[in-house]
């Protein structure tokens, strides 16, 4: 049932595109997934990358039914587009290869300003990143969050195109702290992409700041080592 304006059908609560992909990821066998949503927010299509080792119509059952079970989301199958990959080793070495992971954080403050300092790991390399600026508790995180995405350019993985929009440190979930990070990303030919990311605070709210910015920046990465190879 559609509301009156065309928009989001009455009682159905809006999954992301990025919700979808994350949830497919995760099935057996799917290296990597790309959501399409109508305007009202139903999947016009669905694709997902495979290994061989599994019939093509048997991904499409764990997909449906992945979907329904974790975010209540019905899909006609015949939406959903599956390509198989011949080597998986070689594609998922790839793609491992390009995944920055966190290594350590620190942030410096002195009376009005403040610079953060983020280190992060690629093949056993270490890649570090600055951002100074007015020392308020909220720029704070946002400063981690930049100096992330100068530590991810200085990878050679990225060309300056992103910049942090915000930073939440105060998200409830279950009872549990999070941190959600916006970015905006441009390339060329395809405009604005906005990226989000989130981590759960497990230890400090710093390092929750650099895995949430992480989280949005190496799902772009692994789209675009697709798109390549």
């Amino acid at each position: 049932m559609e509301s009156s304006n065309g928009n989001m059908p009455v009682g159905r609560r809006y999954v992301s595109a990025e919700q979808i992909e994350d949830v497919v990821r995760q099935l057996k066998d799917v290296v990597s997934a790309r959501a399409v949503l109508d305007p009202i927010g139903r999947i016009a299509e669905l694709h997902a990358l495979v290994n061989p080792r599994r019939a093509p119509k048997q991904v499409a059952r764990d997909i449906e039914s992945g979907l329904k079970a974790h975010l209540d989301v019905d899909l006609d199958y015949r939406k959903i587009s599956i390509a198989q990959i011949q080597n998986r080793s070689v594609f998922a070495g790839s793609a491992e290869r390009r995944r920055l992971r966190f290594s350590d954080v620190s942030l410096t403050v002195s009376g009005t300003k403040a610079e953060a300092c983020v280190h992060l790991t690629l093949d056993d390399k270490t890649q570090t990143g600055l951002a100074a600026g007015h020392a308020s508790t909220h720029n704070q995180l946002r400063l981690i969050a930049s100096a992330t995405l100068r530590a991810v350019e200085d990878s050679g993985t990225e060309d300056g195109s992103m910049v942090i929009e915000d930073v939440s440190g105060h998200i409830s979930l279950a009872g549990r702290q999070a941190v959600v990070v916006l970015v905006s990303a441009l390339a060329t030919g395809k405009g604005e992409e906005l990226l989000t990311g989130s981590a759960l605070v497990r230890q400090d709210i710093w390092k929750a700041v650099v895995n949430a910015t992480l989280d949005a920046v190496n799902r772009r990465l692994a789209r675009e080592l697709i798109d390549e190879d």
